[in-house]
This record gives C-alpha cells, sequence and structure tokens, in this order.
C-alpha cells in the first residue's frame, strides 16, 4: 500500500513537471530561468522542485550553443550522366531535360568536374531513400548510379511549389514540398 502511494505521487509529480515543461515559451528561456520556476511553490500544492544540475550535461549544451554547425551533411544522389568526349556538354544538357520531362519536380544538378561533364538528380539523405529513387530513374537511365558525397544542407532546407502535371501526380511520385530544389547551374 505504501508503495502504491508513492508511486501515485510520483507520477502527479512527474506530470506537474511535464505541465510546467509545457507553459513555458520555447523561446528565450534560460536553464537558470527554468530552475528558478521550479524551485517555487506551485498554485495547486507546496510541492516545489529542487533541480540538480551536473557539470558536464552544462557543459555540453554550451559547447553545443557555441560550436559551428556543418554547412553539409553526408548524402546520395543518383547520377544519370558522365561523359568528357568531345560532344559531353551539350549531351549533359539533353540528358538533364529528358530528366526533367520524366521526373518533374526532383532537382537536377549539372557540373563541370575537369575533364567531364556530369550530370545528378535528387538529395537524399538515406541510403534507403537513394535506393528508392535508383530503382525509379534506372528504368529511363540505364547507366544510372549511386553517389555518395556531401549536399549542401541550404539546399536540403529549401522549399518551393511542386509543379503538378495536368493528368495530377502518379501513384509512385517521390515528390514532396521538402524535396523540391531549384535546379542548379551549369557551371
Amino acid at each position: 500500500m505504501i508503495r502504491a502511494v508513492t508511486v501515485k505521487r510520483l507520477r502527479r509529480l512527474g506530470g506537474v513537471l511535464f505541465a510546467a515543461l509545457m507553459s513555458l515559451p520555447a523561446s528565450g528561456q534560460d536553464i537558470a530561468a527554468f530552475r528558478n520556476g521550479l524551485a517555487r511553490p506551485g498554485t495547486v500544492s507546496d510541492a516545489t522542485v529542487t533541480v540538480t544540475e551536473y557539470g558536464s550535461a552544462a557543459d555540453a549544451v554550451r559547447v553545443y550553443d557555441t560550436e559551428e554547425k556543418p554547412d553539409e551533411i553526408q548524402g546520395y544522389r543518383i547520377r544519370i550522366f558522365f561523359d568528357n568526349g568531345q560532344n559531353a556538354r551539350s549531351e549533359a544538357l539533353a540528358t538533364q531535360e529528358r530528366f526533367r520531362s520524366e521526373f518533374p519536380g526532383i532537382p537536377t544538378f549539372l557540373v563541370y568536374e575537369n575533364p567531364s561533364y556530369i550530370v545528378t538528380v535528387g538529395n537524399c539523405i538515406s541510403i534507403d531513400e537513394a535506393l528508392m529513387l535508383w530503382n525509379r530513374v534506372r528504368k529511363s537511365f540505364d547507366t544510372a548510379f549511386l553517389w555518395r558525397g556531401n549536399i549542401p544542407l541550404e539546399e536540403l532546407l529549401r522549399e518551393e511549389a511542386v509543379p503538378i502535371p495536368e493528368e495530377g501526380l502518379r501513384a509512385d511520385s517521390t515528390a514532396t514540398a521538402n524535396s523540391v530544389l531549384p535546379e542548379s547551374t551549369i557551371l
């Protein structure tokens, strides 16, 4: 019986703590103000909370706040064209346009890395997402393969409207508002 009462009190205290956390504003709240708010007696009961902050946790939060955040992350794209021949540029442009017409809404990137022109498509964060896209693309582009590299975060965070064809999106379409990015410029 004593154990049941203690468990009930702990659950009630947990609920009070959760309600206190949810009532705090999301921005502009520092740790000291949060700790002081918990130390004041509540309106329903005289219960107070004592917060013991371990130095390593506080240091970790401060270090994270002052650290420089990465500009790019590891990701995947599908490389659909790679050539360094005499007509490589025009073939790369034609490949890019063909892809855009067959897969509207999926970003394409044409770059020149001396001496080759390269066309890659998509901005996939996980290998699963990349494999699903590759499976769709390889039916039309038989030389397509996965490429792993760094993807700038600004490309992943940018949102634009997805162009919707007159007949609507196909059921297997992977285009979403968060995955569509503006096409890169030709370098």
